[in-house]
């Protein structure tokens, strides 16, 4: 990872606050996609020990795939299909 500091980081910034729809910027002929990557606020450890749902079902999942109870994704997609899930 590249960090800016001072006047690239001005430039940077300017780029991504005045363009227009989606921060694409062109160097040498090819295109770049300029975009935010924000730090997630808690860990999945922090959700799952606070969640009581969320690690319920990620238990259930461990125990399915271990059990060799797994689907394709045509397979869900037909359950879906079909309004079984």
């Amino acid at each position: 990872m590249k960090k800016f500091d001072g006047y690239e980081a001005q430039i940077i910034k300017k780029i991504i606050h005045e363009s227009e729809g989606e921060p694409v910027i062109e160097i040498d002929g090819k295109k770049y996609f300029l975009a935010l990557i924000e730090e997630p606020e808690t860990t999945v450890i922090e959700d799952v020990a606070t969640d009581f749902e969320l690690k319920q079902k990620l238990l259930q999942a461990k125990k399915d795939v271990l059990e060799g109870k797994v689907f394709s994704t045509d397979e869900v997609l037909e359950l879906i299909e079909q309004g079984e899930l």
